[in-house]
């Protein structure tokens, strides 16, 4: 019986590729574009006051 056969490697959690640091970042880039994710600073400012109310501490109300 030949064994010239190469041994496989075995595949990664759940068969995922392994991927460098640089392709892992185009590709979470690319994901967030897709998604209609902005770098801009004043559509994330705007996104998030539609989302998240300010806290209103009892007691420092002006009177």
């Amino acid at each position: 019986m030949s064994t010239d056969t190469k041994p496989q490697s075995k595949p990664s959690k759940l068969g995922a590729e392994k991927l460098t640091p640089e392709e892992q970042r185009r590709r979470f880039i690319e994901a967030a574009h897709e998604a209609g994710a902005s770098e801009d600073e004043a559509e994330f400012d705007a996104a998030l006051k539609r989302i998240a109310k300010p806290k209103v501490l009892a007691g420092s109300g002006t009177e």
